[in-house]
């Protein structure tokens, strides 16, 4: 790499960072991350992998994997306990993600494509839930799982090129991504078998050699790590909650309603990575290194494409679902542009758009001008409306919730599902089983009238906490109506009752 091109990297990895940094406490908290952020402040502090129920310790659940609360535990033991250092972990992840994805592209194709494909991640995913400087600021297992993929597929195209001994981190890497997120695992296995099918066709039997060394290095870490990792990290006397039916409700669903919705949200808001799969398919063998070229793009082109499958065929729908698919596609998006455009020649691009407008002197060049500037300029829209609605967002509601609950008498029993101010209080609380989360999800994501059985005064609270999560899913709506609580607080989206004795 020449110094210049060393330095514009470092240059765009110091920005990505410092737009990561800035203000990185003030997004509101989501459910999820909640789950991973209370795990890891209790490891931090406690030096125990564990949740909190009624001030006791009991086994981790609904928090991401330990290659994600680790880490983020590690950010608040050296940093202090605090939102901003939990998220810390993500904004590193999602600069690392985004330079992977560049690294990737200048071997797949070249440097104009590297380029465009940071642009293509940071301002052509038109939905907040997809962009990686939005979901790098969130303790999501999205962006740590993208680097370990991403690592591991750049370490793939080197032991393809030749290097031999990449195979070993490349097994890692992969092995990594398969336990940091389990969405991930049928896609990596058949991003990995398809290159061998081509290897064997082709009779190419070092590359197919080198693959089914990665597949089953990667096999060997995603059963051997976790199982090992949770015997040092977990305390197997802790009560914990089992739950089952989870893959019912977001893998696996084939009511109509969530088939249409999945077929909405790709077409609306994964289009252009789509077409750009669709074109790499089209466009077959290109770029340096032919052979380490070709193969690595058909392992990334099957986790893309497999993934889009899943999604539109089976997925529950949220555009969450397929971020990395569409973030990885990216790569095939800069690409596709790259080819439309002339390779990015701007003069050229603009006198055959005029040609096909004016009518002058059309084209099929022309029509791929055009068909770019489409797609750039409705992507680019959506996205820049998404970073300037959600990026400068500033909701500390959580905070101050949690500060008035921290400030209320110590013998004071808390009840509340919603896991982020469980991360942020310093006393006691309490919380249903985890399978009600899967009976919610049939709630809130199938529409599913199911019955929840709960009781909240079970554990005789005195304060119930109502927030964005508990609200939508009426989880509380019963035992409000009965007349046991009272209101005493309202903050932007949270409610806090008081027991009526």
């Amino acid at each position: 790499m020449s110094f210049t091109r060393l330095v514009t990297w470092t240059l765009l990895a110091l920005t990505l960072l410092a737009f990561g940094l800035w203000n990185l406490g003030g997004p509101a908290m989501w459910w999820d991350e909640g789950w991973t952020l209370s795990v890891a402040r209790n490891w931090a502090e406690t030096g125990r992998y564990a949740r909190l129920r009624d001030g006791m310790p009991a086994a981790p659940g609904l928090e991401a994997s330990f290659l994600v609360t680790l880490p983020v535990g590690v950010s608040m033991r050296l940093l202090g306990v605090g939102l901003w250092q939990g998220r810390l972990f993500g904004v590193i992840c999602a600069t690392l993600a985004v330079l992977l994805l560049a690294a990737l592209a200048a071997r797949l194709y070249n440097s104009k494509v590297a380029v465009a494909t940071v642009i293509a991640a940071l301002l052509l995913t038109p939905h907040p839930q997809l962009n990686p400087l939005l979901q790098g600021r969130q303790v999501l297992a999205e962006m740590p799982m993208l680097v370990y993929l991403l690592g591991g597929y750049l370490c793939l195209w080197w032991a393809f090129a030749g290097r031999r001994l990449a195979v070993l981190p490349a097994a890692i890497l992969l092995g990594m991504a398969w336990v940091s997120k389990a969405q991930t695992v049928p896609f990596l296995i058949v991003s990995l078998i398809v290159p061998m099918l081509a290897a064997l066709i082709s009779r190419r039997w070092g590359t197919l050699m080198t693959c089914a060394s990665v597949l089953v290095g990667t096999g060997l870490v995603g059963r051997i790590l976790p199982p090992l990792a949770y015997a040092i990290l977990l305390d197997h006397s802790l009560p914990s909650d089992p739950v089952s039916g989870l893959l019912d409700v977001v893998a696996v669903v084939l009511t109509p309603f969530n088939r249409l919705y999945a077929l909405t949200n790709l077409l609306s808001f994964g289009l252009p990575p789509l077409l750009g799969v669709l074109w790499a398919m089209r466009r077959g063998v290109g770029g340096r290194r032919q052979e380490a070229s070709f193969y690595t793009r058909l392992a990334l082109l099957s986790f893309v494409g497999s993934w889009l499958g899943w999604f539109v065929a089976l997925s529950v729908g949220v555009p969450r679902y397929m971020s990395p698919a569409v973030l990885v596609g990216c790569i095939f998006l800069a690409a596709m542009l790259h080819d439309l455009t002339g390779g990015f020649n701007v003069g050229q691009s603009v006198e055959r758009l005029m040609a096909l407008l004016s009518l002058r002197q059309p084209s099929r060049a022309g029509v791929a001008v055009l068909l770019a500037l489409v797609l750039t300029s409705a992507a680019l829209a959506l996205a820049t409306l998404g970073l300037a609605r959600y990026y400068p967002d500033d909701d500390r509601s959580a905070q101050r919730v949690a500060a008035a609950l921290n400030a209320m008498p110590p013998t004071t029993r808390v009840e509340t599902y919603e896991s982020e101010l469980h991360f942020l209080l310093n006393r006691p609380y309490h919380y249903p089983p985890d399978q009600l989360h899967v009976e919610l999800n049939r709630r809130s994501l199938l529409g599913q009238e199911t019955p929840v059985i709960y009781d909240p005064l079970s554990s005789d609270p005195d304060i119930l906490v109502v927030g964005t999560f508990a609200r939508g899913n009426d989880l509380y709506a019963p035992v409000l109506a009965s007349g046991a609580f009272r209101p005493i607080l309202r903050d932007e989206t949270y409610e806090v009752y008081q027991r009526v004795r």
